[in-house]
């Protein structure tokens, strides 16, 4: 069985349009919906009999899918999920951008508690409030 990554599902939202359809309802089966290899064959080759059956199916699709096929679709899939991000990197700077979120909170927070405390003229306490609501959206954001 495949490792699970919880990191595959936030790759897989980023980058899954880059992905062909199979690929992505394959991944989609696997991490996010728990399936294992043989429950994601077992599936896809009940839709290609129903499709076949339905008249709308390709010659194609008179083949069935193995779990080695299945395993192999998803390996492929999360490597093209790994070079786009090792390329772009969305996934990692929205990471360091909210970790950078985080911390203007805290220290807006203690600036606000020191302002308090020393009776700091009212605009400081309020432009400290404003930093902290600004951040606050922008961690909205990037969630």
């Amino acid at each position: 069985m495949l490792a699970v990554s919880p990191e595959f599902t936030v790759l897989l939202d980023v980058y899954g349009n880059i992905l062909t359809q199979k690929e992505r309802d394959m991944l989609d089966y696997y991490y996010n919906d728990d399936l294992s290899l043989r429950e994601i064959s077992d599936n896809e080759n009940a839709e290609r009999r129903k499709r076949r059956e339905d008249g709308g199916a390709d010659f194609r699709e008179n083949d069935t899918i193995t779990r080695q096929g299945v395993r192999d679709t998803i390996k492929r899939a999360e490597a093209k999920l790994i070079s786009m991000e090792e390329k772009l990197g969305l996934v990692r700077r929205n990471r360091e951008m909210a970790q950078i979120v985080t911390e203007i909170r805290k220290n807006a927070e203690k600036v606000a508690v020191r302002a308090y405390q020393i009776r700091a003229p009212r605009e400081i306490i309020t432009t400290v409030s404003d930093i902290d609501t600004l951040a606050e959206k922008l961690e909205d954001y990037l969630k």
